[in-house]
């Protein structure tokens, strides 16, 4: 019947079938129905290139599988070291996967090369990708065997950094980490571990590096670093287990813009808070100057009487020395539409104890008590507050204080002239109510911190989420303790900072002094109930202790027995029992 179609249908046309089955049956195809594929692909060893050669010459490496494969994502993948200084060409030539060598790349001298694939080779039908797939080659006369591991952590967090490179330099010059490759690296898992392994005896430069443009050089001050405190010492039997806290060194003060656009109004964004800069400036008659000093933002706040050119003058040793040209603007312009607002009052119910704050979008100079009035419950009974200005908040905040009666409510008016700003210019009528809260209804925390050392210095800061709600400097004692009345019900973490340079704040890593960054720790506080008094202890050396474990090793996975299936043919790698690969890019530029 196949016979008689064929004929009947013509010569050509027949042919042309007949090449469309045979092509279909030489293509790998997924199978219809049955069970998944779950098996990986098998090296054949006898049609691969020998693995763990010696003596290796560059020539390309064909590794065969027992069925059809593809290649995927092998630049995330793919992972040689030491790093190559060239691109190479990865292919598929029927079932073998094809790794080739730039033809300018020079290998090293008795240094051994590993080919780690991670799951870039998978098979064709399920995507199941080859299990421990490595190449390992020596130009020497033997195989390195030895190995370097650990775990890379946020400094600040104490959380795993994945995709962070941890290098080993046989120089082990300081900058070294910015001119040469590594001889060896390997990148983080997403638990923040690392595996170097056929590492030769020696002394190492060890170097973790976040690489922003991949080409294993510290060469942007924005790449997060860490580094060991030592050199690493490998032989036989002293294979470094190696901790490393990650982080971007702080970075030179800088003026980044200056907008002196608005009369009375001079902004300057700094690249981080301003820090021990001295500002100065030109007089040219200011009335009125205030610095408003913030973490990336400072304000100029002036008066000028004239339409004058002047200069805000910015100093910090030898690395700033900046001079800000600032405009003449006209004065009376400005007064023709500016007013003086409050940005910002109290909430509807306030705390039993403490001062209420109203902020204001300029400098106050004076307040007017008799323009101001304050009721006190449904009654109306007129009350006489404290009022001040703040000056810790660039005289931009009026407060008012009181023996709250917990649970009245009271009202606020302030009529024009109640307060003035450094423009002389005067508020409208303020017409505010609130309430007062009840004492059972905030809690209180007795907080004491353990084990400090008497000749350390310590920040330690409460934390409602992402805020800061206290902050306290502890020099020279070994106790610290403080109690808090009138918290609101939460969450709250304790962050402590060992201030090694007594800055009262945390400081970063320095590669070129080689210093660490000050070790920083948290602990979060049972919750806080209304209506209750929370005693805790913070311990520093339970902490520390803490930090530590961040680094132990994991624990020995439990042995799993083998499956014995004679069927199944296992390559020599998968045969030892090597570890899984670590998952790394190559710098495909280079």
């Amino acid at each position: 019947m196949k016979l008689y179609l064929l004929k009947s249908l013509g010569k050509p046309f027949a042919l042309l079938l007949l090449a469309f089955a045979l092509g279909r049956c030489a293509n790998p195809m997924a199978p219809d129905g049955g069970e998944r594929d779950e098996q990986p692909p098998q090296v054949v060893e006898e049609e691969s290139s020998p693995n763990y050669q010696t003596n290796f010459k560059k020539q390309p490496i064909r590794i065969t599988f027992d069925e059809w494969v593809e290649i995927k994502d092998a630049f995330n993948q793919v992972v040689i070291s030491p790093p190559l200084a060239y691109s190479y060409e990865l292919s598929i030539k029927k079932r073998s996967v094809l790794f080739e060598f730039d033809e300018r790349e020079e290998l090293r001298d008795s240094a051994t090369y590993t080919i780690n694939f991670g799951e870039a080779v998978q098979d064709f039908t399920e995507g199941n990708p080859a299990e421990n797939l490595r190449f390992v080659f020596s130009t020497g006369p033997y195989i390195d065997s030895l190995s370097v591991s650990g775990k890379i952590v946020d400094a600040r967090t104490y959380k795993p950094v994945a995709e962070a490179l941890f290098m080993l330099y046989e120089n082990t010059a300081d900058s070294v980490v910015r001119t040469d490759r590594p001889f060896y690296f390997a990148r983080t898992d997403d638990n923040g571990r690392f595996l170097i392994e056929n590492v030769k005896a020696g002394t190492f430069k060890g170097f973790a590096l976040l690489d922003n443009n991949l080409n294993y050089l510290f060469d942007q001050a924005q790449e997060a670093i860490g580094f060991p405190d030592s050199l690493l010492e490998v032989q036989a039997g002293q294979e470094p287990e190696v901790g490393v806290r990650l982080f971007i060194a702080e970075q030179p003060i800088r003026l980044l813009d200056a907008d002196d656009t608005q009369y009375g109004k001079v902004k300057l964004i700094f690249n981080r808070k301003p820090e021990q800069v001295q500002f100065s400036y030109q007089d040219v008659g200011h009335r009125q100057l205030l610095f408003d000093i913030n973490p990336d933002t400072t304000f100029v706040w002036y008066e000028l009487p004239g339409a004058t050119p002047w200069a805000v003058y910015l100093q910090k040793d030898t690395v700033l020395n900046d001079t800000v040209e600032i405009e003449a603007r006209e004065r009376e312009a400005f007064l023709e539409t500016a007013k003086l607002r409050m940005t910002e009052g109290p909430k509807r119910s306030i705390k039993p104890s403490g001062p209420i704050t109203l902020s204001f979008n300029h400098p106050l100079l004076f307040f007017d008590t008799a323009q101001m009035q304050l009721l006190q419950d449904t009654t109306e009974t007129v009350v006489q507050p404290t009022v001040r200005i703040d000056t810790s908040g660039g005289k931009r905040q009026l407060q008012l204080d009181h023996k709250w009666k917990p649970a009245l409510p009271y009202q606020l008016q302030l009529l024009p002239g109640a307060v003035r700003d450094m423009y002389g210019l005067e508020n409208d009528t303020l017409q505010l109510e609130f309430k007062a809260g009840v004492a059972k209804a905030y809690g209180n925390l007795l907080l004491t911190v353990d084990s400090l050392s008497a000749d350390s210095a310590y920040v330690i800061e409460l934390l409602s989420g992402e805020e800061t709600v206290r902050e306290f400097e502890v020099d020279n004692s070994t106790q610290f303790q403080t109690e808090l009345k009138l918290m609101e019900p939460g969450s709250y973490t304790v962050r402590l900072i060992e201030d090694w340079n007594r800055d009262g704040r945390w400081t970063s890593g320095d590669y070129r002094r080689y210093r660490q960054p000050e070790p920083i720790f948290t602990r979060p506080l049972e919750q806080l109930r209304a209506n209750w008094d929370l005693e805790t202890v913070v311990d520093l050396r339970t902490l520390q202790a803490k930090a530590a474990q961040v680094f132990a090793p994991p624990a020995p996975a439990t042995a799993v027995p083998q499956v014995n299936t004679d069927s199944l043919r296992r390559d020599s790698i998968r045969q030892q029992q090597l570890p899984k690969s670590v998952r790394d890019r190559v710098d495909d530029g280079n």
